[in-house]
């Protein structure tokens, strides 16, 4: 979904999740945010989701720019319905360069097991 020019959400809704951290009611389920800004030279993916909902993902991903690379992944948190999808979009984009904090990359290593190129 476009949201103004190239920015576009490619995040996804679960509505199956019942309780936020196992302890918070979520009636209506939870949205996992991801956004997608595409110029005519570079790609940029702004978080990932859930690791159940790549598939939808990678589908959104690809609706919008076909076979083009995405040249980063900006990585603001871990939880993992925000980077539960790293490690497969790093296997369908090799050449992805991850941006994050110094203590963003000890957790991709440590919980995903992705290294690369990075920009702290």
């Amino acid at each position: 979904m476009e949201i103004k020019g190239k920015v576009h959400y490619v995040g996804v809704n679960d509505r199956t999740k019942a309780l936020f951290e196992n302890l918070w009611p979520l009636p209506y389920g939870v949205s996992y945010n991801s956004y997608l800004i595409a110029d005519d030279e570079m790609v940029a993916l702004v978080d990932t989701v859930d690791v159940a909902f790549f598939e939808v993902y990678l589908k959104k991903i690809r609706s919008i720019i076909g076979d083009r690379k995405i040249n980063y992944l900006i990585i603001n948190h871990m939880e993992p319905d925000h980077s539960g999808s790293i490690a497969l979009i790093k296997q369908y984009y090799p050449e992805i360069v991850l941006v994050g904090n110094k203590k963003t990359f000890e957790m991709v290593e440590g919980y995903y097991g992705v290294t690369g190129d990075r920009y702290v």
